[in-house]
């Protein structure tokens, strides 16, 4: 074959095979003719000139039978390279730390020199004391500073489409590996080097998969070349659609848990993340602009600087052009490079103009080769290893003294700490303080009750005098990791000034956010947990450390029972729970309203198995209940009477729903949002356990009868295809369960593409009285608002009576005004922002939740709901107006509602909004009283809209229970199922 880098036989191999037909055949066949040439194409730079290499560590040629940096890689050849050097070089040692979801091994390698390798353990238990002062005896942290060798973190392609830095990672590690040189030898003696090279295996090789069905014989150079670009799902994220550089605070993927465990055990001073970005772009890196997030260490930016002063000098002899901050800003803190910094490391990301093959055609006409980027990488690499092996023994005192800082009881984190309340929903509370655990935070938990003076809660509002109830979880800001404790449980951290003003700025100019990610992320409020922050250091006596009162799953077998099983509701676990036990063929229901039965209480939502509902197949019933409740984690009991004490629910009632299986479909490629859905899949198939399919609007012809349950992630297209569409709309009116979020929520609320009544922003405004009406008649109703009793009962008909609307002729703004209004409100939009909403705790889709959910607001539609469609939760929660009683006489006689933006405020009353993150005023008057969750009945089926994305990295773990509870009940309690004579 001519082009050899490409089509070597280990490349076939890992790309595709070429099929050759018989000799008689092929002598039918023209020849190919060669590709013409492209100046700038071959580049035959060499990554280490002049170093001496030892041959009897082989070289990434010898073992791939291709030169380093000619073509991207597969994960099976760079385990080839990995096991090569570990038995060849005394400096290598290879660890694999995490198992991808695809089932692919992530590993790191050690590499450094031979005495400090035979010294591993003492390193990191060096390491381990510099990290938590509290371990070191008089003088020992000087000891350890001048003695331990620098530890740097190296980390390559988190997004599997960025392939040059898995290349560059291969040639370093050979280099480091093989090199005789002394300045090598005296890097690795005073260094610690641990190289990830793959950290996204699963969507590295999805890419090159696509990379090698759209490669040919002739050189392409053109990047929006399938080539180069690949197609939806493309390879940035993994197996489930993750982006694994947003997931370092939240740990929902295995990738980042074996990370968090690696950058635990090793404390690394640096942390580099590499990166790719456009093809057209140059070469970016630290360090970043403002706004920079308050947690960093106190020496960071002046680390940061240095580092990039000195990658510059490192191009600048290369002839590379560079450039550092720009769209690169330092607030979001859950990447790869943000999150070991707020340990107390200097993270350093770089992002090189990226292609996946051959190379690309630049705007100048030059063309810079698959090859030349990957050099970037190999660059950048060995002028940060020099920066930190000339800084290393202040980088580690800085370390310690940025883990110090932390333990200060006069400093910011001495004298404070969270309180998080106990719950029933135990399986959330659990997977809050593993969150935190696993992140190396100290969590305690109070055995008795605890009144603290003062504590302030989500909203930012002082209470006094507030008793902490056993069972409450306590994190003290004063431990080791108190940067990272404060930078997870802070409730609202705030963008300083300046940086708001440039926001600003650049929305009214260009109508673009300067902010690159979400602009808050407390990990209170992503698992819909009650918390308080308390100016106060609790610890010690009268708490037990969390990991001590963990108990192991208890498979004792479930009793035998009279009528059924019942399995409390609070617990998220519930409705995973119900999700099996249909699975397996049991058949299940679900109560819209807390019962008891024998003297037990339990809330709405709860599970129950009927033994008359299963009387067909009722072999070993109660034992298959048992051990399916065993592995949800649920406690089920067995019930001897369906009776319901008073006015409460029977079993034989109408709030006992039995459950049909969901068949679920779920929307992807075309418009659909790779990272939404992504998330749904992980939800059904990861937590909920439950079989589904994929389907495309890119088709059509589907039999929609299939599924009961169809899913349609956030949509970025124009719209669904007019005939699905179409089928969508008889099979939701024939029973089908249709839910849509975010932006494909949008889709079904225009005139086209409509389903149902509910509208979204600015669509409703020349018709927007019923929206304002149906505002307040939900607030009426949840206040038990009753007219004066003596006009009740009079025998006259009053003269007047009060209507939820002005009667003074202020009936607010004009549709005309409205709209002029919204077109600049639609400028503010939230980045990234938690809001609270406001929740009808009696509707079937929030069980599981309490009175206010905290919900992730970003880029959603804004949905309004007239009389006939539910809204279960609404963004803003309603309290008395500052100054004034809400129920007070005069406020009663002078009722008379005001307007938010598009909507009517009940009198009396204000509406709190934002709890955490940038919310402008425009766009906090745009949202405020709109819809987040909409159902509404149609035919035999029903819609379900969520304004944003409830399932959100997986983290969001408050509004996932309500796109679990759709999901799961959905199909039996929103919808009229047939009877089968």
């Amino acid at each position: 074959m001519m082009r050899n880098l490409k089509f070597t036989a280990a490349a076939a191999a890992a790309a595709f095979i070429v099929l050759v037909p018989d000799m008689a055949q092929a002598q039918r066949v023209a020849p190919v003719l060669k590709p013409t040439p492209l100046p700038g194409l071959v580049y035959d730079a060499e990554f280490f000139p002049g170093a001496s290499h030892d041959p009897a560590v082989p070289t990434v040629e010898s073992v791939l039978g291709f030169r380093e940096g000619a073509r991207a890689a597969t994960t099976a050849e760079v385990k080839r390279c990995l096991d090569a050097w570990a038995a060849a070089s005394p400096r290598v040692r290879v660890i694999e730390y995490a198992r991808s979801h695809g089932g692919r091994p992530l590993h790191y390698v050690v590499i450094t020199d031979p005495a400090n390798l035979k010294r591993l353990d003492e390193i990191k238990a060096g390491f381990a004391k510099l990290a938590d002062p509290r371990k070191l005896a008089g003088g020992e942290a000087d000891k350890l500073v001048d003695s331990l060798p620098g530890v740097a973190w190296l980390a390559y392609t988190i997004h599997g489409d960025e392939t040059e830095g898995t290349d560059a990672a291969l040639a370093v590690i050979h280099h480091l590996a093989a090199a005789r040189d002394k300045p090598t030898a005296a890097l690795l003696r005073d260094l610690v080097v641990l190289i990830d090279p793959v950290e996204n295996p699963d969507g590295r090789d999805r890419f090159l998969k696509m990379i090698a069905e759209a490669r040919g014989v002739q050189p392409n150079v053109d990047d929006q070349s399938m080539v180069h670009t690949g197609y939806l799902p493309y390879g940035r994220t993994n197996h489930y659609g993750f982006d694994m550089n947003r997931d370092l605070l939240y740990g929902t993927q295995p990738e980042t848990v074996g990370r968090w465990r690696v950058i635990q055990e090793w404390n690394p001073q640096l942390a580099v993340d590499s990166h790719g970005m456009g093809s057209q772009e140059s070469f970016l890196f630290s360090p970043p602009r403002a706004p920079m997030n308050p947690y960093y260490p106190e020496r960071y930016q002046h680390w940061a600087e240095l580092f990039g002063r000195e990658h510059g000098e490192a191009f600048d002899k290369q002839g590379w052009t560079y450039y550092t901050g720009e769209w690169n800003e330092g607030w979001y803190p859950g990447y790869m490079d943000t999150w070991p910094s707020i340990r107390g490391a200097v993270g350093i990301l770089y992002e090189q103009a990226r292609m996946s093959d051959d190379g690309v055609r630049r705007a100048d006409g030059s063309i810079q080769s698959y090859r030349e980027a990957v050099h970037g990488n190999v660059v950048s690499t060995m002028a940060n290893l020099a920066t930190f092996q000339r800084n290393a023994k202040e980088m580690r005192r800085d370390f310690h003294n940025h883990r110090l800082a932390a333990l200060d009881p006069t400093g910011p984190f001495g004298s404070r700490s969270w309180a998080v309340l106990p719950s029933d929903n135990r399986g959330r509370l659990a997977a809050f303080a593993s969150c935190l655990e696993q992140q190396g935070i100290e969590v305690l938990v109070l055995d008795g009750p605890l009144t603290v003076a003062k504590a302030t809660d989500q909203f930012g509002r002082d209470r006094e005098d507030v008793t902490l109830p056993a069972g409450t979880l306590i994190i003290p800001n004063k431990q080791p990791l108190g940067h990272l404790a404060a930078l997870l449980l802070d409730f609202d951290p705030q963008i300083p000034e300046p940086s708001l003003k440039h926001e600003r700025e650049e929305l009214l100019k260009k109508g673009n956010s300067s902010i690159y990610d979400m602009t808050s992320w407390n990990l209170t409020m992503m698992h819909g947990l009650e918390a308080l922050a308390i100016p106060a250091a609790i610890e010690g006596e009268g708490t037990t450390p969390f990991a001590a009162t963990k108990t192991a799953a208890r498979p004792a077998p479930l009793a035998d029972s009279a009528v059924g099983w019942v399995a409390d509701g609070a617990d998220d676990a519930s409705v995973v729970f119900a999700a099996r036990l249909m699975e397996h063929g049991i058949r299940v229901r679900i109560a819209d309203k807390a019962f008891e039965f024998d003297g037990a209480p339990n809330v709405r939502g709860s599970v129950i198995v009927s033994r008359r509902d299963n009387a067909a197949d009722s072999a070993n019933l109660a034992t298959r209940i048992g051990l399916i409740a065993g592995e949800c984690g649920v406690d089920a009991r067995a019930i001897g009477s369906g009776f319901g004490k008073g006015d409460l629910p029977d079993l034989g009632g109408g709030h006992f729903r039995l459950l049909e299986r969901p068949r679920v479909a779920v929307l992807t490629r075309g418009g659909v949002s790779t990272g939404d859905f992504g998330t749904v899949w992980h939800l059904l198939e990861q937590t909920l356990a439950i079989r589904n399919s994929q389907i495309s609007d890119e088709d059509t012809g589907y039999d929609l009868r299939r599924y009961n349950v169809i899913i349609i992630p956030s949509y970025y297209g124009d719209g669904l295809k007019e005939a699905f569409a179409k089928d969508l709309r008889a099979w939701v009116d024939s029973g089908g369960t249709l839910i849509a979020t975010g932006g494909s929520a949008g889709i079904f609320t225009t005139d086209k593409t409509a389903i149902g009544s509910t509208r979204k922003l600015p669509g409703a405004l020349d018709e927007i009285e019923p929206f304002r009406q149906q505002v307040l008649r939900e607030w009426l109703a949840a206040e038990g608002a009753m007219p004066d009793t003596a006009q009740l009962w009079a025998r006259d008909v009053a003269a007047e009576v009060s209507y939820p609307w002005r009667t003074d002729d202020k009936d607010g703004p004009e549709a005309k005004e409205l709209k002029r209004r919204d077109e600049w409100q639609k400028l503010f939009m939230p980045q990234g922002a938690i809001l609270a909403g406001r929740v009808n705790t009696e509707h079937w889709l929030t069980a599981g939740a309490g009175a206010i959910l905290p919900i992730v607001t970003a880029d959603g539609p804004v949905l309004l709901a007239p009389s006939g469609v539910e809204s279960p939760v609404r963004y803003g929660v309603f309290g008395a107006a500052d100054g004034e009683e809400a129920d007070g006489e005069e406020a009663k006689a002078n009722a008379q509602p005001s307007f938010v933006g598009w909507s009517a405020m009940p009198p009396g009353r204000k509406l709190t909004l934002r709890m955490s993150g940038l919310l402008w005023p425009e766009a906090a008057q745009r949202i405020a009283n709109s819809a987040y969750l909409t159902r509404e009945s149609i035919g035999k089926g029903q819609i379900i809209l969520f304004a944003g994305r409830p399932t959100f990295r997986a983290a969001a773990l408050g509004t996932q229970r309500l796109m679990m509870n759709a999901i799961v009940a959905g199909p039996g309690i929103g919808t009229t199922g047939a009877i089968i004579p």
